[in-house]
């Protein structure tokens, strides 16, 4: 009699989960509702369907918990106090599940998704900054208590339903037991698999984009099938760098992108010849500027009129560019890496692993310095973030400045205002006489989004009068609009001002990622996660880049260099430069045949064949060395 009572209020747990996760589910749509204008009525059934079905999963792992630590020892231990563990579990479910919620909310408004393998990422982040960007752009402590008050609610209302009655049999009670204990696995795997007995007819998350819409798709995963993708994508990703690599297939991977099997070196299996610099005049300054969230998307024709990015617009009609460009990586600090070490992102942190060979020969650093310049790196931020300061100065930089060097501002979270940024770097350049590589790493297209905007002339009330219906209209999104203004504002005044007190300069100028605009509704992917590339200066004309040229990060490095070097000179470089190059890849997406696609949906075999020769160079470097058995 013990076991059916609790198993009754096992089951009581288990709807009452499945119930909340499903309101939440549904208030997170509403919330998020301006999204919805793509889809129809059977994309929302199908959400319900799907989302009802993976969110067995959710509610059986935690009503396991339950029938293991209360149900079945109060079967066999009289005293054991089933009742009162399955009423604090319950809570401290519903309190999770409620915290989970609550938090979702802003991290999707951030990231697009709910919760992803950015959350790994961010374990590393600068912890101070992304506590003061909590506090000052997604309202930690009103969201803190309104999860309070969310949960106390909850768990009230969970502690009234385990006290209502169970039902007890008057008879045949071993039968119906005998009953319930074979119907158990059975009910278990059936939640296991979402609704089904199998993998093939279940709702597994990689399967869960089942609409037209991505907000209704990110809607199907509940939080805890969201947790877990996050945790299966960087397990994978991080699995797949530790797999074991033969030298046979290290020389295979080798001979297919082109190199030299033979070679002793990595390094020097790329040894490239440039063909001749176009440029009338050497460079005396080569500036990079990797510009935080500097997306492709305000350069578009649709949004164009909004005026976001005129100093991109004009980069775009007075040097060579192209738009069918990819982040190396899908944050910072993995794009960096993959501009330091010329080698693409698989799921490791070269800027945490010491390099056993010393620095990364095909990194731009070491590229630029075997090029004859000095190379400085510039950040807007902070020394501490990612080993930032350390990793640039073994990977080739000779020097290295951050806003530790620069007065404290009362606005922002993550640095200086790159207006300041580039202030420094112009009282660098007056002094400096020789040839100088400048790598700019800005930071204030990032949340929190708090600097004052409209002080710098933003034309916030013209900007608000165009936006198209894609854009949200909240003075939230307004102010984040206001931030790609004014960084992009202020580099074009930035490359003006040095191109007049050095005519030779060349400046390539691209952002870090994408991917952080909240959309009103769905948009393309280059919309989404597309990233400009610009090549500007003196005789950069826009024949230099073919039109249909398509690369990623890793590119920009044999492009300078093929741009900068004599006919003959030598250089290291893992992929082709854009000159040579119709085709990208990064850690997610592929640009193939003019398209940008997620790799996965990709079916050309050959290109699939040549990314992972790319990746397993990659592991092998970075963890093996240099060497070539």
């Amino acid at each position: 009699m013990r076991f059916l009572h609790h198993i009754q209020q096992d089951l009581k747990l288990f709807i009452y989960l499945h119930v909340i996760i499903m309101i939440f589910r549904w208030s997170f749509i509403a919330i998020y509702s301006g999204q919805l204008s793509d889809a129809n009525m059977h994309d929302v059934w199908l959400t319900f369907w799907f989302g009802l079905r993976i969110s067995l999963k959710t509610a059986a792992a935690f009503t396991a918990v339950s029938l293991v630590f209360a149900t079945i020892p109060v079967s066999f231990l009289k005293k054991w106090p089933g009742d009162r563990i399955r009423l604090i579990w319950g809570s401290i479910s519903t309190a999770v599940l409620s915290f989970l919620f609550m938090v979702r909310i802003p991290y999707y408004r951030v990231f697009h998704q709910s919760y992803n393998i950015m959350l790994f990422n961010g374990m590393k982040d600068d912890k101070t900054a992304i506590w003061q960007t909590m506090v000052s752009q997604y309202q930690l402590w009103p969201r803190l208590a309104g999860c309070i008050i969310l949960a106390a609610i909850l768990v009230y209302l969970w502690y009234r339903f385990s006290q209502t009655k169970t039902w007890t049999p008057k008879k045949n009670v071993r039968l119906v037991v005998c009953v319930i204990v074979l119907f158990l696995p059975v009910f278990g795997i059936f939640c296991r698999f979402g609704g089904a007995f199998n993998s093939d007819s279940g709702v597994p998350w990689e399967d869960a984009g089942q609409t037209r819409s991505h907000l209704l798709n990110e809607a199907i995963l509940d939080d805890g099938q969201a947790l877990y993708r996050a945790y299966k994508t960087y397990q994978r990703a991080y699995s797949k760098a530790q797999r074991k690599i033969s030298p046979q297939e290290l020389k295979d991977a080798i001979r297919t992108l082109g190199g030299n099997p033979n070679a002793k070196t990595i390094d020097e299996a790329f040894l490239h010849k440039a063909s001749g610099s176009p440029l009338k005049t050497p460079p005396k300054d080569v500036v990079l500027v990797v510009g935080e969230n500097y997306a492709l998307w305000p350069l578009l024709p649709q949004y164009q009129d909004l005026g976001l990015c005129l100093s991109g617009e004009k980069l775009a009609k007075g040097g060579a560019s192209t738009y069918q460009f990819l982040a190396a990586g899908n944050g910072t600090i993995t794009s960096l890496n993959g501009l330091f070490t010329g080698l693409p992102y698989v799921g490791l942190a070269p800027n945490y692993i010491q390099n056993p060979d010393g620095a990364y020969g095909m990194g731009i650093g070491m590229l630029m310095k075997k090029m004859g310049y000095k190379t400085v790196f510039w950040y807007g931020g902070l020394s501490s973030w990612q080993d930032i300061k350390a990793f640039t100065l073994r990977e080739g930089f000779d020097e290295f400045h951050c806003s530790d060097e620069m007065p404290p501002q009362d606005e922002g979270t993550w640095g200086v205002p790159d207006g300041e940024l580039f202030n420094a770097i112009q009282k660098y350049m007056a002094k400096d006489t020789g040839k100088t590589f400048h790598m700019i790493m800005t930071t204030t297209n990032h949340p929190p989004f708090a600097y004052n905007v409209d002080a710098y002339g933003f034309p916030r009330k013209e900007v608000t009068e165009k936006l198209p219906k894609t854009i949200p209209t909240d003075k939230a999104t307004i102010d984040q609009l206001g931030h790609i203004w004014y960084a992009d504002n202020v580099l074009g005044k930035f490359i003006d001002d040095v191109s007049d007190k050095d005519p030779s300069a060349l400046f390539v100028v691209t952002g870090d990622h994408a991917e952080r605009f909240n959309f009103a509704t769905d948009v393309s992917l280059p919309e989404l996660s597309g990233i400009p590339c610009f090549f500007y200066g003196d005789g950069v004309t826009p024949n230099m880049l073919p039109p249909e040229a398509a690369g990623s990060h890793l590119q920009i490095i044999p492009t300078l260099a093929e741009f900068i070097l004599p006919q003959g000179a030598e250089y290291e470089a893992l992929l082709p430069p854009l000159t040579r190059s119709q085709q990208a890849f990064n850690y997610r997406l592929v640009i193939n045949k003019g398209s940008m696609m997620e790799e996965k949906n990709m079916h050309d075999m050959s290109y699939e064949k040549y990314i992972t020769a790319a990746r397993t160079i990659a592991i092998w470097r970075i963890l093996k060395g240099n060497a070539i058995p």
